[in-house]
């Protein structure tokens, strides 16, 4: 069945049609790897980590790849703060980037492009784009001259950068012809890295890098494009003004799919107004599971808030899933209603995500399963699990495999407790919730049981 998809340059849902039947080209743009990553990147990164694995579970050969800009003003800039060089910085970063995507599970890029690696491809399409009459030269280095594209803005529906545009990266010269000009190659300045071209001596531009990488590996058009909202205007604008120019070829991407930003306590987040939170800082709040039921229980379109609240939230439908995912008995032979609940429930689940990937949809399918198959005088059985594990293959959010053989002590412990309780001798009673916690077990009493899970993984 066919996927429909936002497509942010018509506006609308379309249906996904990649370029060539059954194979999916997708790029996202990647970090600027001068700091640690943060939470936004963590939300962003892994929505689309989810995109493509819904893809390949879909059928598609999927290729995937994400840029690293590890040359750039901010690196630069930053690596004379520290004192290093700017490729000792931005290797480290890199590193960094790579051991928080992979902490988080997000595992789905097939290659991680650099920059530095693509010099002679930013400088032919730098080429491309003077020959076509698309670029001019200052003191400063050959900037992209918009009046020579007038399809610039079909992207954001605007021309005109405005104060939100933050990473914008504005390139500042009173002699550009037009103000949103932007550059292409900066010349050489002192203590600064650069190459010798025929481009003169200097270093890529900013938006320059994404184009010219996917042009080398992709060619001039490709099926995907991602990333989050806040880079629609100029860059991705920018992104498609230099290759339909260069190329001559219109579209440079069937479809745009952007991810919502991420507000931390009600405000955007912001090292100045001390709520910003590193990757790293996240994985100290909560495990990887709990991050990614987060992030992908949020329509990828949608903002989202990071609070607390947010990850109690998260720990609680996971403890759900997970509860339910115990109840299993794998001896057990299903029924015949028990098959037919599995597969309307699995239906109704990738229906939902073949809408544009309605991640909320197909969440409320499951625990809508969870609550049927509760009511049923049989237990789950090897369908159930089938399905968990078939769900968890694209959320990567839920523990289904913890050790059986724990099962039993625990429950034989939590009896012990209740007794202990039933006859008031509540500190021996206190004494095994207490080993328990230390052993990563958490309880929750309730007016008819006790419930347990497992919180860290």
């Amino acid at each position: 069945m066919s996927v429909l998809l936002y497509n942010t340059l018509s506006k609308s849902l379309e249906p996904f049609r990649p370029m060539t039947s059954g194979v999916v080209r997708m790029f996202v743009c990647g970090p600027t790897v001068y700091d640690l990553s943060h939470i936004g990147h963590a939300k962003t990164y892994t929505q689309f980590d989810f995109i493509a694995r819904f893809f390949r579970k879909s059928g598609y050969h999927v290729t995937y790849a994400q840029n690293i800009t590890d040359v750039d003003d901010k690196i630069i800039s930053r690596a004379r703060e520290l004192g290093v060089e700017p490729r000792e910085l931005s290797a480290r970063y890199e590193a960094r980037y790579l051991e928080d995507m992979a902490a988080l599970h997000n595992t789905s890029v097939d290659t991680y492009e650099r920059a530095h690696d693509h010099i002679d491809d930013i400088v032919a399409q730098v080429q491309a784009l003077v020959d076509r009459g698309h670029a001019y030269r200052l003191d400063d280095g050959w900037y992209f001259d918009l009046s020579t594209f007038p399809d610039y803005g079909k992207l954001s529906g605007r021309t005109h950068v405005e104060a939100e545009d933050s990473v914008a990266r504005i390139d500042e010269n009173a002699r550009k012809r037009n103000p949103g000009d932007f550059a292409l190659w900066k010349a050489r300045k002192p203590g600064e890295p650069y190459w010798d071209t025929p481009l003169g001596p200097g270093r890529p531009g900013w938006h320059i890098e994404d184009t010219a990488i996917t042009e080398a590996i992709f060619g001039p058009q490709y099926d995907l494009h991602g990333g989050a909202v806040d880079l629609i205007f100029p860059h991705h604008e920018a992104e498609i003004a230099q290759q339909e120019a260069a190329s001559g070829k219109v579209p440079l991407v069937r479809h745009w799919l952007h991810t919502g930003l991420l507000r931390v306590d009600g405000a955007k987040m912001a090292k100045s107004s001390g709520n910003f939170l590193t990757i790293r800082q996240a994985l100290d709040l909560a495990d990887f599971r709990t991050l990614r039921y987060a992030f992908l229980s949020q329509h990828y379109r949608s903002s989202m808030e990071f609070n607390d609240v947010t990850l109690a939230n998260a720990r609680a439908a996971r403890r759900r899933v997970e509860n339910f995912a115990r109840l299993v008995d794998p001896a057990h032979t299903d029924s015949a209603a028990a098959l037919a609940l599995v597969e309307r429930t699995r239906d109704r689940f990738f229906t939902h995500l073949r809408h544009d990937l309605d991640t909320p949809g197909a969440v409320a399918a499951l625990f809508d399963y969870i609550r049927e198959q509760n009511r049923q005088d049989e237990p789950p059985g090897p369908a159930a699990r089938a399905l968990l594990r078939e769900v968890d293959e694209l959320f990567d959010a839920f523990d289904l495999e913890q050790p059986a053989g724990d099962d039993a002590r625990i429950e034989a412990e939590l009896t012990r407790r209740r007794e202990l309780r039933a006859a008031r001798r509540f500190a021996e009673a206190d004494e095994i919730r207490d080993s328990l916690r230390g052993r990563g077990i958490l309880i929750e009493d309730t007016p008819e049981t006790t419930r347990w899970w497992h919180e860290k993984v």
